[in-house]
C-alpha cells in the first residue's frame, strides 16, 4: 500500500463504514487476549462501559506499539493514534419521533513519524492489523531520515485506560425504555400557547474510544457524551420568537431531563423574544452573563494563542507574550481535565495528559496554547492541546474548556453599579481574527439596565465588537460565581472539536449593535 497524504486518504478511503456500527464490530475486533505490556498498566476505578466489551483496548495496544517501534528503527519519533466514535440520536415533536445515528459514525488510525526536521502521517480506516502494518511500512519506506534540526521531548512513561463516570450508563436502558423517557419529557415541555407553531426535545449519546501509543505511552480511554435539548419556537402576529435549553457533558443519563426551572426559563424566554427589538449601536457599559464571558474568553483568547499560529506568523498575540494584555483582575485558564465538561479529555491527541494551563495571569500574557509541532519547532514547553477532529485529520493546537478565573465581587453588585448599560445574556456564536486580534461575537439577548435596575426593554442578538485589548483592558469587575456552556469550535471554518468556555459575571465597556 503506498503511503498517502491527508487528501488522496479522504479521496480513496473517506470515514470508512467498516465504523459504522462501532459499539459492535470494534468491540468484537478488541476482544482478543492482551500480551503483557513493558510498563505496568492502570485503569482508572471507573465501572466498566459494557458498548466497548471486557477487552477494550485489547490487542490494538500491542499492535500499535509494535508499529511505532519499527518505525523508530529508522526515525527519532513515531506515534500512532487510533479514534472510534458512534452513537444513537433520539428527537421528539409534535408529527412525532425519530431514532437515528449521532454525527457520522467513524474508526480508524493515524500513523505519524517525526523524519528529524518535519513531521509526516498517513491514516487507515480499519483495525487490521494487516492493514496498520501495511500503512506504517509504506510511510517507512516513502519517507528518507532528515538530519536533525530539532528534538523531540518524551514524555514520561504511563500506560493507563480511563472511563467517563456516570450514575446511568445509557448501555444499561434498552432503546425503548430511553424512548419512553424522551416522551415523558416532551409532555412536560409541551405547551399549549397558540403563539407555539413546534417543540422539540432530543437526547444524543455519543461514545468516543480513543487509543494513543508512542515509545513511553499506551493510553485509551472510552468517553460518553449525552446532550439533552429543549427547543420551541412560533410566532406572534408574525414575529419570531424561539427558546432554547440544553444539558450537555461527559455523563450519563442523568443529564437527559429539563428541570421545571429549565422549562420555565424556555417558555420565558420564548415569550420574550417576541418582544425583542433591535439593540442601538454604542458604545455602553455591561456586564456579561457566564456564558457570555465564555464567548469573550474563547474569541480573544483562542486561536490567536494556539501556537501553531505563531509558526505561521499569524497572530497579532505573539507580540504581546510577557506582556499585559487586560486588567489586572483577569486570569484565563485553559483547562481539559474539568470533570465532565465537554471539552474534557484524559489525553490529547498526542498523549499529553490532562492539565490545566494559565494563558493569563493577573492581565500579564504568559502561555499560548501548543501541539506537538508548534512547541517542538519554537522549542517551548507543551501544554496538552494537540488535538484533531478525527483520525483522518490534522493535529492542531486547539482549546478545550477555556475561561476566566473567579473574581471578588457579587453578581447583583456589579448590576447595581450600572446606571445606563446593558446586562447580557445567552450563548450564540463569534469570529475573531488572529492577525489584527479583533473579535466580533453574539449573545442571545441584552437587557436595559438604569440605575441598576431592568426596565423591562429586550434587544436581540446584541453584537459586541472591538479589540482584544482593549476589551480585557476595560474590565472593572470580576464576579464570585462560575459556570461553564458547552460549544463547537472550528478552525478555518472546518476542523470542528467540543468545547467549553466560561467563567464568572464581568463588567466591561464594549461596542453593541
Amino acid at each position: 500500500m503506498a503511503a498517502m497524504n491527508r487528501r488522496q486518504f479522504l479521496i480513496r478511503g473517506g470515514a470508512s463504514l467498516a465504523g459504522a456500527v462501532v459499539a459492535s464490530s470494534f468491540a468484537d475486533s478488541l476482544r482478543a487476549a492482551t500480551r503483557a505490556g513493558s510498563m505496568p498498566h492502570r485503569t482508572t476505578a471507573i465501572p466498566h462501559h459494557p458498548a466497548t466489551g471486557p477487552g477494550f483496548p485489547g490487542g490494538l495496544l500491542d499492535e500499535l506499539s509494535a508499529i511505532v517501534a519499527d518505525l523508530e528503527t529508522k526515525f527519532p519519533y513515531a506515534s500512532a493514534l487510533f479514534i472510534a466514535t458512534g452513537g444513537v440520536s433520539i428527537s421528539r415533536d409534535r408529527k412525532g419521533k425519530r431514532v437515528s445515528e449521532a454525527g457520522t459514525p467513524t474508526l480508524g488510525a493515524s500513523i505519524r513519524i517525526f523524519d528529524g526536521g518535519a513531521f509526516h502521517e498517513t491514516a487507515v480506516g480499519s483495525t487490521s492489523p494487516q492493514a496498520l502494518h501495511a500503512a506504517a511500512a509504506a510511510l517507512k519506506r516513502s519517507v528518507p531520515r532528515a538530519a536533525d534540526r530539532y528534538r523531540i521531548e518524551r514524555l514520561p512513561q504511563l500506560q493507563q485506560t480511563w472511563h467517563t463516570a456516570m450514575e446511568r450508563d445509557p448501555a444499561a436502558l434498552p432503546l425503548k425504555d430511553r424512548a419512553a423517557l424522551l416522551d415523558q419529557e416532551f409532555d412536560r415541555c409541551n405547551w399549549d400557547d397558540p403563539r407555539v407553531r413546534g417543540v422539540r426535545v432530543s437526547t444524543d449519546v455519543t461514545e468516543t474510544q480513543r487509543v494513543f501509543v508512542d515509545r513511553t505511552r499506551r493510553l485509551a480511554s472510552v468517553s460518553t457524551m449525552v446532550a439533552h435539548t429543549g427547543f420551541m419556537f412560533g410566532f406572534d402576529k408574525g414575529k419570531p420568537g424561539f427558546g432554547f435549553r440544553r444539558h450537555v457533558g461527559q455523563a450519563g443519563l442523568e443529564l437527559a431531563h429539563l428541570n421545571d426551572t429549565d422549562i420555565e426559563k424556555l417558555r420565558k424566554d420564548f415569550v420574550e423574544s417576541l418582544t425583542a427589538e433591535p439593540v442601538p449601536a454604542g458604545e455602553y457599559e455591561v456586564v456579561f452573563a457566564p456564558e457570555v464571558s465564555g464567548l469573550l474568553a474563547h474569541e480573544s483568547f483562542g486561536h490567536g494563542v494556539e501556537m501553531d499560529q505563531f509558526v505561521k506568523d499569524r497572530a497579532k498575540s505573539r507580540e504581546f507574550l510577557n506582556k499585559p494584555v487586560a486588567s489586572k483582575l483577569v486570569t484565563l485558564l485553559d483547562d481539559p481535565s474539568f470533570a465532565g465538561a465537554r471539552g474534557s479529555y484524559a489525553f490529547d491527541d498526542e498523549g499529553a495528559t490532562a492539565q490545566p494551563t494559565t494563558i493569563i495571569k493577573d492581565g500579564i500574557f504568559v502561555q499560548p496554547l501548543t501541539d506537538l509541532m508548534s512547541a517542538t519547532f519554537l522549542r517551548t514547553s507543551r501544554t496538552p492541546n494537540g488535538r484533531t477532529q478525527s483520525w483522518d485529520r490534522k493535529v492542531y493546537a486547539r482549546m478545550s474548556n477555556t475561561f476566566f478565573a473567579r473574581g471578588t465581587s457579587d453578581p447583583q453588585e456589579m448590576l447595581d453599579s450600572l446606571k445606563d448599560g446593558l446586562y447580557l445574556e445567552g450563548f450564540r456564536n463569534g469570529i475573531e481574527d488572529p492577525q489584527g486580534w479583533g473579535i466580533q461575537f453574539t449573545a442571545g439577548t441584552a437587557r436595559e439596565v438604569k440605575n441598576g435596575k431592568f426596565t423591562g426593554r429586550i434587544f436581540a442578538p446584541p453584537t459586541i465588537t472591538g479589540y482584544v485589548p482593549e476589551i480585557l483592558g476595560n474590565i472593572t469587575m470580576v464576579g464570585n460565581d462560575f459556570a461553564l456552556e458547552p460549544g463547537s469550535c472550528g478552525k478555518g471554518f472546518k476542523e470542528f472539536v467540543a468545547v467549553t468556555s466560561g467563567g464568572p459575571h464581568l463588567r466591561t465597556k464594549a461596542k453593541v449593535s
